[in-house]
């Protein structure tokens, strides 16, 4: 509902600045999928917007329900379990199903690790935003991947069971 009365709004102004003879742009609009509820309705999201941006910091923090920053839950604040896995295909699968009208990008520390851009790029990631320091390593790793050896590895990091398996699949 936030999402169409904003769309809504930006119509109005959008017919306003028409009348008025005023030139203007309407910027790519998009929504955080941070939570699982946005990932569960990703479908809904990706019908009404340009792009989609995975927070996986939050994301893994909500779908674990653990406060990252409690180190009695620490270990458990996992971007390779299995569910956050999910939540993120969940989330890029719907933005494809646009037929390519809808990108999907990730920032948090997951999109800056190059041991991942991989599975990343599987997952159907269309863009990662990372601190400046990590940019190197995982332009170079992003460089070597090949999209459907990347694809098939995605595959098989979301038919795993446990964050373990998933490490083990990945060699990290």
């Amino acid at each position: 509902e936030e999402i169409d009365a904003a769309l809504e709004r930006i119509d109005a102004v959008a017919a306003d600045l028409d009348a008025a003879g005023i030139d203007y742009a309407i910027p790519e609009l998009g929504a955080m999928v941070e939570t699982p509820a946005a990932s569960f309705v990703a479908d809904a999201l990706a019908a009404r917007l340009d792009f989609l941006s995975i927070g996986t910091n939050d994301l893994t923090q909500y779908v674990m329900a653990v406060d990252r920053e409690n180190d009695a839950v620490g270990d458990y604040h996992d971007p390779l379990h299995p569910a956050v896995l999910r939540a993120i295909d969940r989330t890029t699968t719907a933005a494809m199903a646009t037929d390519g009208d809808v990108w999907v990008g990730m920032c948090g520390e997951m999109a800056g690790d190059p041991e991942l851009t991989a599975l990343l790029v599987g997952l159907g990631l269309d863009e990662l935003s990372m601190s400046a320091v990590t940019i190197p390593a995982v332009k170079r790793r992003a460089r070597e991947v090949d999209a459907a050896e990347a694809r098939a590895l995605a595959v098989d990091a979301l038919a795993c069971e446990t964050r373990e398996a998933v490490r083990e699949l990945l060699g990290t």
